[in-house]
């Protein structure tokens, strides 16, 4: 058997894992592969209009750990957390950064029972940690979820406020976590797979994409109304954006993507058809990006820019430094 790679830069993990698409349609109640059509076949949208497009995504950093002394005297855990989210805008002309809509936020996280703010200064610049308890966190790694949870809550709340002018295709990066009223053209775009969804013999069809195709639509049940996902359910469908050369895998050009079932099924087929023929125009390059194809192009430029607005990383620390040796004094 023919050993082929996977697209992204080792340090970036894999966009995908390999556990779930083994199940039997019968075993998977939750599913439903024919929801648009019986034959399970590859789709071709055909007289798509150029729209505009906003994509909505953040960038997180762990500024520091750190070890506190809480109010009954035992140590507890913290983390001086920095996140920023924003939407960069896509026009058939062009694409930009939307700084107005650019939040940053900083947090010192904590296990104890209190904390308190932390104030950096240098110059006229002024960095703000609120303070802030993490209920249950009892580690540096609940903490550094806590922040993942932050960050993935702020796109959430940035994307429905957008998604309200639907003269836009609003696309949020990653599932549609947290979207309780999205309007009717949010999708979600996943480019790391962790749940297929697809039985076997159905993903069967993925690796024979072409750029431009999709999968027949299929859905996924609301598992509760406390479940982390939309409560009417979604809609979901596969499309190839990139056709990848050399000994790679062909799954690497494959997103996931995602709507709401309150769209109805004529209004994910609108969805599904769009994002089919826009999404390859928008694939970055391995030249210029280690996550390619996956991490679209217009993505990569709004990360640059939240990263950016985050602050230099080590001028940061040496801050943070100088303001808790003073703390000793």
């Amino acid at each position: 058997m023919p050993v082929r790679l996977l697209p992204w830069s080792p340090e970036y993990g894999t966009a995908m894992r390999m556990d779930t698409a083994e199940a039997d349609e019968a075993d998977r109640g939750d599913v439903d592969m024919r929801v648009e059509r019986d034959t399970w076949a590859p789709v071709t949208p055909s007289g798509v209009a150029p729209l505009r497009v906003r994509i909505v995504d953040g960038v997180r950093r762990a500024e520091a750990h750190a070890l506190d002394d809480d109010l009954d005297g035992l140590p507890a855990f913290g983390l001086f957390a920095s996140y920023a989210v924003g939407v960069v805008s896509c026009e058939p002309a062009a694409a930009r950064v939307v700084d107005e809509a650019c939040q940053v936020v900083r947090q010192y996280l904590h296990t104890g029972a209190q904390a308190d703010d932390r104030v950096l200064t240098a110059g006229s610049a002024r960095l703000d940690f609120r303070a802030r308890t993490v209920p249950n966190a009892k580690s540096a790694d609940d903490l550094v979820d806590a922040m993942n949870r932050a960050m993935l809550d702020a796109e959430a709340h940035l994307a429905e406020s957008l998604s309200a002018d639907e003269s836009w295709l609003t696309l949020v990066d990653g599932p549609l976590r947290g979207l309780r009223q999205p309007g009717r053209r949010v999708v979600g775009y996943i480019k790391r797979v962790q749940e297929w969804y697809v039985p076997a013999r159905e993903a069967a069809l993925l690796p024979t994409l072409v750029p431009g195709e999709r999968t027949p639509i299929f859905s996924i049940a609301a598992k509760g109304a406390g479940a982390d996902h939309l409560r009417d359910g979604r809609y979901s469908w596969y499309v190839r954006i990139a056709h990848l050369e050399g000994p790679v895998h062909p799954l690497g050009g494959v997103l996931r993507l995602e709507c709401s079932q309150a769209v109805g099924i004529e209004g994910a087929r609108d969805l599904a058809d769009l994002t089919a023929a826009l999404l390859p125009r928008l694939a970055s390059s391995p030249v210029r990006d280690p996550r390619a194809p996956q991490n679209l192009t217009p993505t990569g430029a709004l990360e640059a820019r939240l990263t950016h607005l985050l602050g230099d990383r080590r001028l940061i620390y040496r801050l943070l430094l100088s303001e808790l040796v003073r703390g000793l004094q």
